[in-house]
């Protein structure tokens, strides 16, 4: 499962791909919300859910590029390493 995060104003913005053409979007921040986002691609899906939190929070469009990082999918415990 491809899993990407970013930060739009105060929220954090959590995108993971279901199906080829379908994501499903978590914003956390103070009022959590989801959705589910279809996109052509990667970069459609990127663009539609900063679109949807920047309207849904009136947040000012964020700078032309949003960062984007592959989002941590397993727990890391540091027991487990010595």
């Amino acid at each position: 499962m491809h899993k990407l995060s970013a930060r739009v104003g105060d929220n954090w913005l959590v995108l993971t791909q279901l199906r080829e053409r379908t994501w499903h979007l978590q914003v956390w921040g103070d009022s959590p919300i989801e959705a589910e986002v279809t996109a052509d691609d990667e970069a459609e899906a990127k663009k539609t859910a900063v679109a949807a939190t920047e309207e849904r929070f009136g947040v000012s469009p964020c700078r032309p590029l949003t960062i984007w990082n592959v989002a941590i999918t397993r727990r890391w415990d540091s027991r487990e390493h010595g």
